[in-house]
């Protein structure tokens, strides 16, 4: 028995692998093809006149069938496992840094993308956005439209940031936007288009209506993430306090 790895709740741990599992078999499966082919070709070749005769039919006769009936279709075969492999390890890794229900940044991936933009020395602003009231939304008409009301408001925000600004869904309600080089004046005028966008939207789908409220801050008032993470946290609170539906970029 040899040893490996496997991922079990969240940690890689040792597990056992037979050393007859896996590839053996297709490996025992070829040699018997490989032996098999052999011997046909030698029988075909002995009805060729004369030994020089017969040893160059043998030779042709095992290129032929060992690389057209075993090297090829291995080949093809390795070809599609990696091509199947590559493709397990993108959606893998798409996974780990989105999130499920919205195909957003989720928070993982954020705090990496502030992290290299502080050490770059990037000035952003921030802006926490929750929707109002999403509890009696998913009360009164179920999950099913609750999760379709944070799809369409993930498509809203994704529809009025430029390209090379982030957006994210921090859990429940809650999502987040990253606007690099902006000041807390941009990401204002940036939720303000979204509460109109989204109002445009609600206007023609069946769904029921809602709006958000936001918080906005920028890295001229704090350097420190959780930082700007609470100021922009207490401003989305105040937004709350004073009727919701609302985007403030200061206390005042």
């Amino acid at each position: 028995m040899t040893s490996g790895t496997t991922l079990q709740g969240g940690k890689f741990s040792r597990r056992k692998t037979d050393p007859k599992s896996g590839s053996w078999p297709v490996l025992c499966l070829v040699m018997v093809g490989v032996v098999g082919l052999v011997s046909v070709a030698r029988v075909l070749s002995e009805q060729a006149a004369g030994p020089t005769a017969r040893w160059v039919w043998f030779v042709v006769l095992v290129t032929i069938f060992v690389f057209g009936l075993v090297a090829l279709p291995l080949r093809l075969l390795l070809v599609r496992q990696r091509r199947g492999l590559l493709d397990a390890t993108q959606i893998a890794l798409q996974q780990a840094v989105t999130d499920p229900l919205t195909g957003l940044l989720n928070r993982r991936s954020l705090d990496e993308i502030v992290r290299s933009l502080l050490q770059e020395g990037v000035e952003f602003s921030v802006s926490i956005c929750d929707l109002d009231q999403f509890k009696q939304l998913n009360d009164a008409y179920g999950h099913d439209v609750g999760d379709r009301a944070l799809r369409l408001f993930a498509n809203t925000l994704s529809s009025v940031v430029r390209n090379g600004d982030f957006v994210a869904r921090m859990g429940g309600e809650e999502f987040v936007l990253i606007l690099p080089n902006s000041s807390k004046h941009n990401g204002f005028d940036v939720l303000q288009r979204a509460r109109l966008h989204l109002g445009a939207q609600l206007s023609t789908d069946p769904m029921p209506s809602f709006t958000f409220s936001a918080g906005v801050a920028d890295t001229t008032e704090a350097a420190d993430w959780e930082l700007l993470l609470r100021l922009a946290d207490q401003r989305l609170l105040a937004a709350k306090r004073a009727g919701r539906d609302r985007v403030l970029a200061s206390m005042t």
